[in-house]
């Protein structure tokens, strides 16, 4: 029997995958996930003049493909992939919780997720893109090299 005042204490290890940790997993892997989303905006973008100037073939072709895509997800409403996974994981994580780089991150989203542009003005400007696009493989037409066996 234990007399008045004691007080038991029970000390565990903490799990680093515990509520806390887990919720950070999250939070982290969905910030990887933002950055990834930048990175293939920027690609979609920057890969144009980049690949029409080089004149890479097979890259010009995939990134005709990739705006080929992403003009049919917005004709169809369909909401990207990474933004569904950035939603699950912002969802499952602390994303109130305030931590060093965030700021970057929360930039990284205002410039992906434009609020004073629509959807409709988005794809209008895809779509004169995708023309642009499809327009220089005409001025500028792939040339693949040719192997020679021997």
């Amino acid at each position: 029997m234990l007399g008045k005042g004691i007080v038991l204490v029970f000390v565990t290890r903490q799990n680093p995958l515990s509520e806390h940790g887990t919720d950070m997993f999250y939070t982290i892997t969905a910030d990887l996930v933002i950055v990834a989303h930048f990175l293939w905006i920027a690609f979609i973008i920057l890969g144009f003049p980049v690949f029409l100037y080089l004149n890479l073939p097979r890259w010009r072709l995939f990134h005709l493909f990739a705006l080929i895509a992403m003009v049919v997800m917005q004709l169809t409403r369909t909401i990207c992939p990474l933004t569904y996974l950035e939603a699950y994981l912002k969802s499952k994580g602390e994303s109130n919780r305030v931590y060093p780089g965030q700021f970057t991150i929360d930039t990284i989203e205002k410039l992906i997720y434009v609020e004073d542009l629509t959807l409709e003005k988005i794809t209008y400007a895809t779509i004169v893109f995708l023309a642009l696009v499809l327009l220089s493989f005409w001025l500028k037409p792939v040339r693949f090299k040719r192997q020679t066996g021997g």
